[in-house]
């Protein structure tokens, strides 16, 4: 502790090496407050401001905008590789094989386009990786369109037959015309410098009846953790939504709450390695996924699990994850 300020030790061995000289300070992305003393110090030095008017979490100072997108342009395959390594017709597999009713996100998708009177429901991924949910909506009968700003992405993109996907962000979208039924924000808004611009932004591109959903870690959780797994994991997120700041993004925007929901736990994949040197229970899991990678049993053991229960889909217990969904005020 110094002072009031939490300091956090390292939970895996993924750190990121800023550049503090480059950073800059700012206000509350969500309500502009201006803050003062950090509550908590990341295990990457970065500090993080809990908001006194909306309760939103914020790093500040942080990595400019220009350092953001230039992490950004290789990062699934310098973080995360995984998919976009993949041999494509084992991912194509894994995703066929995807139970639609284990996602909530999917299920509140399914319920929507039944209720929309739509010739064609038009779904658009924001920061779409490589398009494992774009896919399941393509499935589902969606007209499906994503943007992204890390090239070997958007090529995984295209190798599953998602030909509307485009490298970039708001500005492609501009320039195409359309309007969409539901803008989905997976593991997004946490990442950029302005995410109330980026809402405001999105909405001009909502049809009449369109809806935003929001999937991200929840900021929320953090002063009920003990252990604060949400600051110490993907130190790559800029910011942390709370209650507080969904009621400051709807007034700004005139929207209102259709959904919102806390659930789960951080994924697996948010751990890369134990942080403990040495130790054996982590050695034994990363020799392990690496040889049914090698035997390309990847997909065959989690098709397996799923259709035994041990993987389920999304535990409705826990509160790691926000998911909410945002609609037109009325």
């Amino acid at each position: 502790m110094q002072g009031n300020t939490m300091i956090l030790e390292p939970l895996d061995k993924r750190m990121i090496s800023w550049d503090s000289s480059c950073f800059e300070n700012r206000e509350c992305p969500f309500c502009g407050a201006e803050n003062i003393e950090p509550s908590y110090i990341r295990p990457d030095n970065c500090s993080v401001l809990k908001c006194f008017r909306c309760t939103g979490y914020y790093v500040s100072p942080s990595p400019s905008e220009e350092a953001l997108n230039e992490f950004y342009s290789s990062y699934h395959e310098a973080y995360f590789g995984g998919d976009v390594a993949r041999d494509i017709e084992a991912l194509k597999f894994e995703l066929n094989n995807l139970n639609l009713n284990s996602d909530p996100r999917l299920i509140f998708l399914k319920k929507d386009m039944a209720s929309v009177s739509v010739a064609a429901y038009k779904v658009l991924d924001f920061g779409c990786g490589t398009g494992s949910f774009l896919y399941q909506a393509k499935r589902l009968g969606a007209w499906v369109a994503g943007v992204e700003l890390d090239r070997s992405a958007v090529s995984t993109c295209h190798k599953l037959g998602l030909d509307s996907v485009f490298l970039g962000g708001v500005d492609v979208l501009t320039s195409l015309g359309e309007t969409y039924d539901l803008i989905v924000l997976n593991d997004v808004i946490e990442h950029p410098l302005n995410p109330a611009r980026l809402v405001t932004e999105l909405c001009d591109l909502l049809s009449e009846t369109g809806k935003i959903l929001i999937w991200t870690p929840n900021g929320d959780a953090i002063d009920l953790d003990r252990q604060k797994i949400t600051l110490r994991v993907d130190l790559e997120h800029m910011q942390y939504l709370t209650s507080g700041a969904v009621s400051e993004l709807c007034r700004e925007n005139k929207l209102s709450v259709w959904h919102y929901q806390q659930l789960g736990f951080p994924s697996s994949s948010n751990f890369i390695t134990n942080v403990v040197e040495g130790a054996w229970g982590s050695r034994f899991k990363v020799g392990l996924v690496a040889l049914l990678r090698s035997l390309r049993l990847i997909s065959f053991l989690k098709l397996l699990l799923s259709r035994l229960g041990f993987m389920g889909g999304y535990s409705i217990h826990g509160n790691y994850h926000l998911f909410c969904v945002l609609c037109r005020r009325k």
